[in-house]
């Protein structure tokens, strides 16, 4: 059985009105792990609605910085976080499983490009 490759795990979130994507890389998955005390202790934040945790993964997850960062919390608090606990769950779930689904899935292309 083949792996899947690196990129399928990207994750689709609705953030305020916009679809943007959360792409697993090794410097997302270090910082959350960092600033949470591992990916499990983030997963539970969220499940937790830690408004604090949801933001750094997204900003994480996107890439964002400077001023798109800013707008990070703000993007999170219109969207709500009811609807991003599952796909930043899921993204969460990914990363600790080196940026690919744990159940396999499609071919996508490498996380670290921009489309």
């Amino acid at each position: 059985m083949s792996k899947p490759a690196l990129g399928a795990g990207n994750v689709e979130i609705e953030l305020d009105g916009e679809t943007v994507v959360l792409r697993p890389s090794l410097m997302a998955a270090q910082a959350i792990s960092r600033q949470s005390g591992g990916i499990s202790s983030a997963v539970r934040s969220v499940g937790n609605y830690d408004f604090d945790v949801i933001v750094s993964v997204v900003t994480l997850g996107l890439g964002a910085t400077g001023q798109e960062a800013k707008a990070i919390p703000e993007k999170v608090w219109r969207t709500g976080l009811t609807d991003l606990i599952g796909p930043v769950s899921t993204y969460l779930t990914i990363i600790a499983n080196g940026g690919r689904p744990m159940s396999g899935g499609e071919e996508a292309a490498d996380p670290q490009k921009k489309e």
